[in-house]
């Protein structure tokens, strides 16, 4: 993972790389000047040139050896250097003839420079030294009875306002580069955040996470690539040395194998990454969300077995109790009362048993392609033949060619239960009960069961499906649980919808073309 927190950045820290190539600048300026003095001073002057250029010279690299030797402040040491440049260009002014000679432009940059280092208002410090070194230059050209120097007192006078124009624009520059900067580094501290904070999600991820190149390289992988591999994977490494099988899953896009020197059983998925070709391979331990599974399980079974012997204890106390007062009872309608005591508790254990088994049956699904308008009409002639149930009270309706892929005993058992808990709440009216066959978005076929009854309260749609919950005292609690675990168990989906009145049930299952 990333090391620790970055230092603070400083505006000067940046700014003292700057005056080191500014030093660069002045030492190969001081080494020009010799060469300029030769060719066009007269000889008279050349050797005092020669001692200016000579001290500028040694200051320059005097200057840039021992640039960050100082402890001193930075706007000293720009101070500092600022200053050596006008003095030292000034005095090569009065010797190669005043301002004509083209130094007063090259004190501009100097000026600029200044500008572009220091902060604030220093910017106008180095303008103004500037001004006064030129005037001093030019008033002691004009004591030597130089007519030629009264004479351009003028153009000297706007070589000074320039060098102010050039101070207010490099003023200007400096601060907007320095915004810009500290802008850039905020972002790019935000920006090393958020790939340490991205770096520890990954590497923290339960999934293994593999980021190949477009040629197939591997670029990047977490803790758990490692783990189902075998080994850390070598970065660099094409996909296909590393592992075969995991080559060629990558290739399918969505594949199980199994890899690694462990032998992890694995699930490979993979997202391609725009134009750079880069491939994220996110590869999920199905041995791990078995586990997981399985423990959720248990946990379900620990609690549906802890509430089934909670729901018999109560029955059979009754068939208990109701046994006992049978053997001393006489009278033949008390005994007939009791009887009929024993045999509703017995009724009620059995089809809790019965329930119970049903749901162990959810993970032996055979499926089948079933006509569900056809299956469902065959369905309510057996509730009508063997059921006792009214012909008129269901409404059957729907499209004859739509087909499922289905469990049939559990397709059977999910719409009993449907079924039931719809005729225990509807109104018992022809057509009180509905059951549609209708086609659903992206392949899918639905079948809803509605009915006329009080409907689902508000507080209680959140519950309908856990185990034992009921608002009937002559149900288990279970229907509507085996029912959608059993829907589940064929990769469909069963749902509460909303209605205006009655209980709206809606099984969502994939259609067969």
């Amino acid at each position: 993972m990333g090391a620790g927190m970055p230092h603070a950045w400083q505006p000067a820290e940046s700014r003292w790389e700057s005056l080191r190539y500014y030093s660069l600048y002045r030492l190969i300026v001081a080494c020009g000047l010799i060469f300029i003095g030769r060719l066009f001073l007269l000889e008279s002057s050349s050797g005092e040139w020669t001692w200016v250029v000579a001290g500028y010279l040694l200051a320059a690299v005097i200057l840039l050896y021992f640039l960050r030797a100082t402890r001193a402040p930075f706007e000293w040491v720009v101070n500092t250097h600022i200053t050596i440049d006008i003095v030292a260009l000034s005095a090569l002014m009065y010797l190669g003839g005043g301002h004509k000679g083209g130094l007063p432009y090259m004190m501009m940059v100097v000026v600029a420079a200044g500008g572009l280092l220091g902060e604030g208002r220093l910017v106008f410090f180095y303008a103004s030294l500037a001004s006064v070194a030129v005037l001093a230059v030019q008033g002691l050209r004009s004591l030597t009875l130089d007519s030629e120097a009264v004479a351009d007192i003028t153009a000297v006078g706007f070589v000074c306002i320039g060098f102010f124009a050039v101070a207010t624009v490099a003023r200007l520059l400096a601060t907007r580069a320095l915004a810009n900067e500290a802008l850039a580094h905020q972002r790019g501290a935000a920006l090393r955040r958020q790939e340490r904070v991205n770096e520890q999600i990954i590497a923290d991820l339960h999934d293994g996470v593999l980021v190949l190149g477009a040629d197939g390289v591997v670029m990047q992988a977490n803790r758990k690539a490692a783990e189902l591999l075998g080994d850390l994977p070598h970065i660099g490494l094409p996909i296909d040395v590393l592992s075969p099988e995991l080559a060629a899953a990558v290739v399918s896009g969505d594949a199980e194998v199994r890899v690694g020197e462990a032998g992890s059983q694995v699930r490979v998925r993979t997202l391609r990454l725009g134009e750079q070709g880069d491939t994220i391979v996110y590869l999920e331990d199905l041995e791990r969300i078995e586990r997981e599974a399985q423990q959720i399980k248990l946990a379900a079974l620990g609690r549906l077995t802890g509430g089934i012997a909670h729901e018999i204890r109560n029955p059979l106390a009754a068939i208990s109790h109701a046994s006992e007062l049978l053997g001393e009872e006489k009278r033949a309608e008390m005994q007939q009362r009791l009887t009929r005591i024993i045999h509703d508790n017995t009724r009620r254990i059995d089809r809790m048993v019965r329930d119970v088994l049903e749901l162990g049956r959810r993970d032996r699904a055979t499926p089948e392609t079933i006509p569900l308008l056809a299956f469902a009409r065959t369905f309510l002639d057996e509730q009508v033949s063997y059921e006792g149930l009214d012909p008129a009270l269901v409404e059957l309706e729907g499209d004859a060619a739509l087909r499922v892929r289905f469990d049939r005993i559990h397709l059977q058992q999910i719409l009993w239960n449907l079924l039931g808990n719809a005729r225990r709440f509807a109104s018992g009216a022809p057509g009180s009960v509905r059951i549609q066959v209708l086609a659903g978005g992206e392949d899918q076929v639905m079948l809803e069961v509605v009915d006329d009854g009080p409907g689902v309260p508000p507080e209680s749609r959140s519950r309908v499906f856990e185990p034992f919950f009921t608002s009937d005292p002559r149900g288990t609690g279970l229907g509507l649980y085996i029912a959608r675990e059993l829907a589940q168990a064929n990769a469909a989906e069963l749902e509460l919808c909303e209605s205006r009145g009655g209980a709206h049930f809606r099984l969502m299952a994939k259609g067969v073309a």
